[in-house]
């Protein structure tokens, strides 16, 4: 459902913010100067953290890039509306633009799950490849985000995640039967056909959820952004690998009438803006994981847990089950799955003997401080 901009505004709670946000609306305003756009955009991430900082990042270059001519103001999960009504706001035109996670619209769409990321699908390099020379960009706009009234651009990558964390082990299919777990997107759909009872929350309310007892277990991201929200100080069992999000896009979504009415060199600008937060992103969180995996098993008292090959075997041949009849739920979904195993079977070979086998042979160079 759209949320109306009266609703907006009286979420938004004070005169400032919603003087603010008429600011970057259709409406008229005055104190911006003629020939100058101001937007404002909602975000389901918290300012804390990575993802806010490269929001506020993505704004701070786009007005610097434009010379002020389309400026960008941030208001992140809760300033203005919930995490999970950043897509509503930005389709009743009361902001222009929205940024969260794909798998957290799936309420509006049968096909934008894949958008994010499909189980034993694609790694980050490989959706970059699929995004930008495969046109998944093309693909997403056209079967995702086009029908909402909406542009998509792809605005951060979060690179390999860790599988979750347990409050028990897991080591067989049975284990998985009653499990309160939260796990958005696809990988969520695999395990409900297991006995999980898959909760879908907000990351300011993972913890205090794991915390209570209200969830068994969570995924988040990975080791860095995991011990961000203090997961290990709640439970201990830390499983890898994350075959239900092996690398996941993050998406800037923008009004489609705003984007429309933007100049070519604007429109620009929020492109180069945005694969540069792709960058950043993925580029920060490679740097920062391995740092904070070692943290939290030398300081933290972290058990790191392998998935048993039983279990991986069984969810993997689910995933192969279910994919396909999720994706033929629409033809939207249809397109955008077959987009993506198409590019899969395409760069496997590839992937398996260029990284793959590398990650294996440079085990043989063990070198030491100059």
């Amino acid at each position: 459902m759209k949320m109306k901009r009266r609703e907006f505004f009286k979420k938004a709670g004070t005169a400032t913010a919603a003087g603010a946000v008429i600011a970057a609306s259709s409406l008229p305003a005055p104190a911006i100067a003629p020939g100058r756009k101001q937007w404002v955009a909602v975000s389901a991430f918290g300012k804390a953290g990575l993802l806010g900082q490269a929001l506020e990042e993505f704004a701070k270059f786009v007005g610097t890039a434009s010379d002020g001519k389309l400026t960008i103001k941030p208001y992140h999960a809760g300033e203005l509306v919930k995490p999970f009504e950043a897509m509503d706001a930005v389709q009743s035109g009361a902001a222009q633009m929205g940024y969260g996670a794909p798998y957290y619209w799936t309420g509006k769409s049968d096909s934008i799950a894949f958008v994010a990321a499909m189980p034993f699908g694609l790694t980050a390099q490989e959706q970059n490849a699929w995004l930008y020379y495969g046109k998944g960009i093309e693909m997403a706009d056209k079967h995702a985000y086009n029908p909402l009234g909406l542009k998509f651009l792809p605005m951060g990558n979060t690179g390999n995640q860790m599988g979750g964390w347990y409050s028990k082990d897991i080591n067989t299919v049975a284990d998985l039967d009653g499990l309160k777990f939260r796990m958005p997107g696809l990988g969520g759909e695999i395990l409900k056909t297991f006995g999980v009872n898959v909760i879908l929350l907000p990351g300011k309310e993972v913890l205090p959820a794991l915390t209570s007892g209200a969830i068994d277990g969570t995924e988040w991201i990975g080791p860095a952004a995991d011990m961000g929200k203090g997961l290990h100080k709640v439970v201990k069992n830390y499983y890898y690998p994350g075959w239900h999000e092996p690398a996941t896009i993050l998406d800037g979504f923008f009004d489609k009438k705003a984007w429309d009415g933007l100049d070519k060199a604007s429109q620009e600008i929020i492109k180069r803006g945005a694969a540069g937060t792709n960058l950043f992103i993925l580029s920060r969180f490679q740097a920062i994981n391995n740092s904070a995996l070692k943290k939290l098993t030398q300081n933290h008292g972290v058990k790191l847990k392998n998935y048993s090959p039983e279990l991986i075997s069984a969810i993997g041949a689910r995933a192969a089950e279910l994919m396909p009849k999720i994706a033929s739920k629409s033809a939207d979904g249809k397109a955008l799955y077959n987009s993506i195993i198409g590019i899969r079977e395409d760069m496997l070979d590839w992937s398996t003997y260029a990284e793959a086998n590398f990650l294996e042979a440079r085990k043989a160079a063990q070198f030491k401080p100059a």
